[in-house]
């Protein structure tokens, strides 16, 4: 089948000439289609069964050759779904229960037709109503140490491991990654752009040389440590969830990279809606008491990896049994995973992609005091990273930036 850009108008009709018609739907059902692409980069369909008793619905996810959100001016291979759809599958071997299910991929339309997350919402909106999840931290920590231990070399045996990493390079998303997160927000380029307040700030971190120093630093990880199959792109809005299940989505830029890029993202993200909390509301009992779920969350995610990732070490790591070096190893990953998220949060004001975390906040001084502090806090991080021994440093760090 040829490629096509699929619409509302089309996307039922190419779903009927599926197997999806008498597995999913049955064959006489009429579908209907909803359009609920609130990204920045691929075509996303809800198509169901809305008239009858018995609801079936799935969602069709399909790449564009460029960034939807851009345009044309912006290119992005297809192939994209190919490294989502690998990465799910990998995913699916060792975490089921925290990822969606595939059920149609087509290569040459670059699409996947997969389960409707339909009573979860994505995180980053849940988290800007301060909604508690009790369980996200547990599974998103077990999530982390499974998928990273089981594709990396201590666990894969060494001829296989770099088979796949040779076969899951992702080249163009890579370059995507080391532009807009590690390059254009600390230089003078057109597609970066913050509020004019913060100008001050930014010139700061950019005249900062140690600081750009580990800046280069990290980004040499990125582009030369293939550790494991790592998501590539792990935030609150690629976490969908409710109060008890938890699944992580869009794995587009997955490729073998440094495991501490993906704790560090996650991390940075949720340290971008601490900081934002206090603009959300004026009530500040409500706000602190947020404000220490996040920072609990954290502390559990890193707790629950790092305990499962050390069991399963013990486990299957049979050729690297040392004591020793597992807790080298625990250490650098946690002082890394502080140094990828506080770039994360700068890129985050600064470049091209921002969060509606931040985005949201109508009142522009509150506005500018949060983006100001959440720019000194990954400053911070990323100066701290190499000094930090445990998690309840990290927490403290924020703790003393946001207050």
């Amino acid at each position: 089948m040829t490629y096509r850009p699929l619409e509302i108008s089309t996307v039922t009709d190419y779903i009927r000439d599926t197997a999806l018609m008498g597995s999913i739907f049955s064959k006489d059902e009429t579908l209907v289609a909803e359009d609920l692409a609130d990204g920045n980069v691929n075509l996303v369909f809800r198509v169901s069964n809305g008239t009858t008793s018995k609801t079936a619905s799935v969602i069709v996810k399909q790449a564009l050759p460029y960034a939807r959100a851009v345009g044309e001016s912006f290119p992005m291979p297809l192939k994209r779904i190919s490294v989502e759809h690998h990465a799910l599958t990998v995913q699916a071997q060792y975490c089921p229960q925290w990822v969606p299910r595939v059920y149609y991929y087509d290569e040459d339309m670059a699409l996947m037709v997969m389960e409707d997350l339909n009573q979860h919402v994505i995180m980053r909106k849940g988290m800007m109503q301060q909604i508690q999840y009790p369980q996200f931290a547990r599974h998103l920590g077990l999530f982390l140490a499974r998928t990273l231990f089981y594709t990396s070399d201590l666990y894969c045996a060494s001829e296989v491991k770099k088979q796949q990493v040779s076969l899951r390079i992702n080249p163009e998303l890579c370059r995507v990654t080391e532009d807009l997160v590690f390059t254009h927000p600390f230089i003078d380029h057109p597609g970066n752009h913050w509020n004019p307040r913060l100008t001050e700030e930014i010139d700061e971190i950019r005249t900062d040389s140690p600081l750009l120093a580990q800046i280069m630093d990290l980004k040499d990880r990125f582009m030369t440590h293939a550790e494991a199959l790592i998501h590539g792109d792990l935030h609150t809005g690629s976490i969908m969830l409710n109060q008890h299940h938890t699944a992580v989505i869009d794995p587009e830029f997955s490729f073998y990279g440094p495991m501490a890029f993906d704790v560090g993202s996650l991390l940075g993200n949720l340290a971008i809606s601490y900081v934002a909390q206090g603009a959300y509301g004026l009530n500040t009992k409500t706000v602190a008491e947020y404000r220490r779920w996040i920072a609990e969350s954290i502390q559990t995610i890193w707790t629950v990896f790092s305990l499962e990732f050390r069991s399963l070490w013990r486990t299957y790591a049979h050729s690297w049994k040392n004591e020793v070096y597992i807790d080298q190893y625990l250490h650098r990953l946690l002082r890394e995973s502080l140094g990828f998220g506080g770039v994360e949060i700068i890129r985050r004001i600064v470049g091209l992609a921002h969060t509606v975390d931040l985005e949201h906040i109508t009142d522009n001084e509150m506005k500018t005091y949060a983006e100001i502090t959440a720019l000194r806090m990954g400053r911070l991080w990323i100066q701290r990273s190499h000094q930090l021994t445990h998690i309840d440093e990290l927490v403290s760090l924020m703790r003393e930036v946001a207050l």
